[in-house]
């Protein structure tokens, strides 16, 4: 179902304090379980007596007490009778930091004209008669003008079957990326550090609006903006790339920090990864209406642990 390949460590933070140690990787697995709702007062004493054995205890442990604290919740031990409720507690403060920071999709994506929740899926018919297809976790906002269609994509992806106009171009804008219809049908997929363009009918103009650099895509080819490079137009098997309206994820030899990216939007939360769990690859297909079994999937068929949490699942390696 998939393969292993070796490489640097990876997270889902680009902060290279995030490639982590063993001893680090235990400290937060410590951690993880501190605030899994189960711990007890004796492993709280126990985490302390483990951090104070030795000096290369206490720096692993203060380097995944920094991680979990830019992941959201603090780190306190509930006091006497809290338990859950302190936890909760914790957790609410740090997703309200989260928020603040963008953690969930950009903040102007909160009060978009059209928003889908984790796991929603939508068909959006606009006043030119052109019809959008939201994926989960998806926003946008809907511009038109006299001389201009133009939808604004802040998280997600979505799929367009434009009315032609031609007095009005249609313009999907997504980050630097602008997508110009031209008589057509296409998607666009907003994700942490690229945006995608996919045709599935007709042509489509796509340009980084930072360099003015444009490339033409016709059906069954796709680009890429990622760290303000245009790609070329390259060959795309359509139907796997567009499986998400059908109510499918499909991932082919895919790394597991891309496949988390994709799930995130059925599942909510964040997906990280400790040792070179992210590296891993899966192959395979998925109903999207139950992404949560892709993370079954992953433990059965590749060597990692799966630790979930309200709004936070940690991926590692089940060995070295």
């Amino acid at each position: 179902m998939g393969r292993t390949r070796r490489e640097s460590v990876h997270a889902m933070t680009d902060n290279r304090e995030d490639e982590l140690d063993p001893l680090t990787e235990a400290a937060l697995e410590r951690i993880v379980h501190l605030h899994s709702g189960s711990a007890v007062a004796e492993d709280w004493e126990a985490y302390q007596d483990w951090r104070a054995s030795s000096v290369e205890h206490r720096t692993a442990a203060e380097r995944a007490e920094r991680l979990w604290a830019r992941l959201g919740p603090a780190l306190k031990p509930p006091g006497r009778g809290g338990g859950t409720v302190a936890i909760l507690a914790a957790l609410t403060i740090g997703l309200a930091g989260a928020f603040g920071a963008g953690a969930f999709g950009p903040p102007r994506s909160y009060f978009a004209d059209q928003r889908t929740s984790v796991g929603e899926r939508r068909t959006v018919a606009l006043a030119d008669g052109s019809i959008v297809e939201a994926d989960a976790s998806t926003s946008f906002d809907v511009d038109f003008a006299p001389g201009e269609r133009r939808l604004k994509l802040y998280a997600g992806r979505i799929h367009v079957a434009v009315t032609p106009d031609v007095a009005r171009p249609f313009i999907v804008e997504a980050g630097d990326l602008e997508a110009q219809a031209l008589g057509t049908a296409f998607e666009v997929d907003q994700a942490k550090d690229a945006t995608d363009v996919v045709v599935t009918e007709r042509r489509v103009r796509a340009r980084d609006v930072r360099t003015g650099a444009q490339v033409e895509l016709g059906a069954g080819e796709e680009t890429t903006l990622r760290n303000g490079s245009l790609q070329a137009p390259r060959a795309v098997d359509v139907r796997a790339a567009t499986a998400w309206r059908r109510g499918m994820l499909v991932f082919d030899d895919r790394r597991l920090d891309e496949v988390a990216e994709e799930i995130s939007r059925y599942v909510g939360g964040r997906i990280i990864f400790l040792g070179d769990a992210g590296s891993l690859r899966l192959t395979g297909a998925f109903p999207s209406g139950d992404a949560a079994t892709v993370l079954d999937a992953v433990t059965a068929a590749l060597p990692v642990r799966v630790t979930r949490l309200p709004f936070l699942t940690v991926v590692r390696t089940a060995s070295r």
